[in-house]
């Protein structure tokens, strides 16, 4: 069975803004952002990306970053090698 989803960006977009209140460039700002984050969550739960990698992919520091997995409830798969990373840039931060 297939089944085929209209898919109208320009009404979605439309319908959104107005339901929402906000103006187009504010909302799809607000789109982007989200799915980021959502794309980001999505590959470190696969293992594809590091806690620093899908950091950066959010556009969120490393805090941000684990306060945002904490939210979703994704387990934290942090080795030693993400670790010593995060030391090191903790290191020059501080």
């Amino acid at each position: 069975m297939t089944i085929s989803i209209r898919y109208e960006p320009a009404k979605d977009l439309e319908f959104i803004t107005e339901f929402m209140g906000v103006n187009r460039s504010k909302m799809l700002r607000e789109l982007i952002d989200e799915g980021r984050k959502m794309k980001s969550i999505e590959l470190y739960k696969q293992g594809k990306v590091s806690l620093g990698l899908g950091a950066k992919i959010a556009k969120l520091s490393i805090s941000e970053y684990l306060d945002l997995l904490e939210e979703y409830n994704v387990q934290i798969n942090i080795n030693v090698d993400d670790a010593k990373k995060a030391l090191q840039y903790a290191r020059t931060v501080i």
